[in-house]
């Protein structure tokens, strides 16, 4: 039994990005814009390390960018870095819009601070009235189970929570607790909105400088790497959870080619 052209394509399997093959093809190009932006935002194209950087464990990662290794991720989709950075703007806004409505300068929002000359950063929200600092983290499901888990947020993000405090002490502003507030990405309420927070202590000055003075043979190292006296991959690689995933210098053909990039700690012995 012959079929014709018309009768064959509509009983071919669309795509999972459309209805039809026409729309298939528009996604994609939809799609290429968005990374493209994504690939093009600053957050992207940074080189210097910034508060959310500097307590990350892997090493390999923070060296391969102080280096100024080329980005070899293609792995991981952009998306929810897109979506947590729209989010971020419209919650400066709304507590922007709260001050006013109020009538108080309680909130301060995308503050310019600096914990170290070398390190500067922008902070989510500062509470006048808690003394707290507040970073807002857009995570999916998993991650946000890890925030809530009995070990709380990873090593990073305290880190990135108590430089922000020493930023603000800096600018002469108290800060008595930091707080890491993880709303839901792909909730449809804010029912599961988490708010994990601690009291800053004395011996968190002794922390931030144990990451600094690692940060500085992190820079040395790095050199070594850029001028070739040493190979990305004869650097310790200690990424935790899914640092692989994220990182930019992840590309597991690097462990069979050769070529730039880390393959990351799944195989044994890399």
């Amino acid at each position: 039994m012959s079929i014709s052209p018309q009768e064959f394509m509509a009983a071919t399997p669309r795509g999972l990005e459309s209805n039809s093959d026409w729309g298939s093809r528009y996604a994609r190009e939809l799609r290429g814009v968005i990374n493209r932006q994504a690939s093009q935002a600053p957050r992207s194209r940074q080189v210097h390390l910034g508060p959310s950087e500097l307590g990350e464990t892997c090493d390999r990662q923070v060296v391969g960018k102080l280096a100024g290794m080329q980005r070899t991720n293609h792995v991981s989709d952009p998306w929810p870095s897109v979506v947590g950075t729209a989010v971020h703007a419209w919650l400066a806004q709304a507590f922007e819009d709260e001050n006013r409505r109020e009538g108080v300068l309680r909130w301060l929002t995308e503050t310019a601070v600096a914990p170290h000359p070398d390190y500067g950063g922008h902070a989510d929200l500062y509470d006048a009235q808690e003394q707290a600092v507040v970073d807002h983290k857009v995570l999916g499901a998993t991650s946000l189970n890890k925030v809530k888990s009995v070990k709380g947020p990873s090593r990073r993000y305290q880190v990135q929570l108590l430089l922000y405090g020493a930023g603000f002490r800096a600018l002469g502003l108290p800060v008595k607790r930091v707080v890491l507030a993880a709303y839901p990405r792909t909730a449809a309420t804010l029912d599961g909105l988490y708010v994990w927070d601690r009291p800053c202590r004395p011996e968190d000055e002794y922390l931030i400088r144990d990451v600094l003075a690692r940060t500085e043979v992190r820079k040395l190292v790095a050199a070594d790497v850029a001028s070739g006296a040493m190979s990305l991959n004869q650097v310790p690689a200690m990424p935790d959870d899914d640092g692989c995933f994220f990182c930019p210098l992840y590309r597991p053909q690097s462990a069979y080619d050769g070529g730039p990039g880390c393959p990351g700690t799944v195989l044994k012995g890399r």
